[in-house]
């Protein structure tokens, strides 16, 4: 088998996913922070891993998008 140093587009997919990921989850915790004044319980924390997903589930379309058109950019 070859070594190839090119990325897959399901490798750089994964990556654009992470970060879109990263920051919907920051913006979510921010979020938490503004409209709280106290740690989020464990109920609250599941909740917010739920709106992350839900979020990440909405934006899966303009990621997947965006991913394709920067990978063929970048070969």
């Amino acid at each position: 088998m070859e070594y190839s140093d090119e990325l897959t587009f399901a490798d750089y997919f994964r990556a654009e996913q992470e970060i879109y990921r990263a920051i919907i989850s920051a913006a979510v915790m921010c979020r938490w922070i503004a409209e709280h004044d106290t740690p989020p319980t464990k109920q609250e924390a599941e909740q917010m891993v739920l709106e992350v997903n839900r979020q990440m589930c909405e934006a899966w379309g303009e990621m997947y998008s965006l991913a394709v058109l920067k990978w063929l950019d970048d070969r």
